[in-house]
């Protein structure tokens, strides 16, 4: 079980020569953007995954919806509910699109969602994740055909308790030279 104490005490040193590759999984969930907010978390749930990707029609990353969006619509939801602040509309039935994270603003403007590459460096994923405070995050093809599938083609997924785990891998197979520590509280 990873946690972001665990991770920042390791040395970033023995992630020097590991890319996202190393760490990433093909094992995601996909929706289109016109799935209900209902049917995205049953399939969350039913395939026991934290996180669904939301593609357009052309199969290209759109978003991400994570059990923790979902606390926060629910919450949300329910608290306009109880103080009367708006008329209660079923949120399940509404399209995923409306909810999942779509993006960020930075130095103004509005960019995609955070992405990495397979062939980014561990320590760098690892350093967005912690500077954005999130768990996943998409990796995509690198040199899609068009400018509009640019960064959005997904291949795979970053956990960041992937990251540990693939530390730890790495220090079982150098522990038999003894090369490395890793720190954990």
């Amino acid at each position: 079980v990873g946690s972001a104490d665990a991770l920042e005490s390791i040395d970033e040193e023995a992630l020097e020569d590991l890319k996202v590759s190393h760490a990433m999984s093909k094992n995601y969930l996909k929706v289109g953007f016109k799935t209900t907010l209902k049917d995205a978390i049953k399939y969350m749930h039913e395939n026991q995954q934290c996180c669904v990707l939301v593609v357009d029609d052309k199969d290209l990353l759109e978003g991400i919806l994570t059990n923790g969006d979902v606390e926060r619509i629910l919450s949300r939801k329910s608290g306009e509910v109880a103080s009367g602040k708006s008329a209660f509309q079923d949120v399940h039935s509404c399209a995923v699109y409306s909810f999942c994270t779509r993006g960020m603003r930075y130095r103004g403007l509005e960019r995609g969602v955070l992405t990495c590459y397979p062939d980014t460096d561990l320590v760098t994923a690892k350093d967005l994740m912690e500077a954005k405070g999130i768990k996943q995050l998409p990796v995509v093809k690198r040199g899609a055909s068009s400018p509009d599938e640019r960064r959005r083609s997904i291949v795979a997924i970053l956990h960041y308790d992937s990251i540990l785990a693939c530390l730890r891998e790495k220090q079982q197979k150098a522990g038999h030279h003894g090369q490395m520590v890793v720190h954990d509280p």
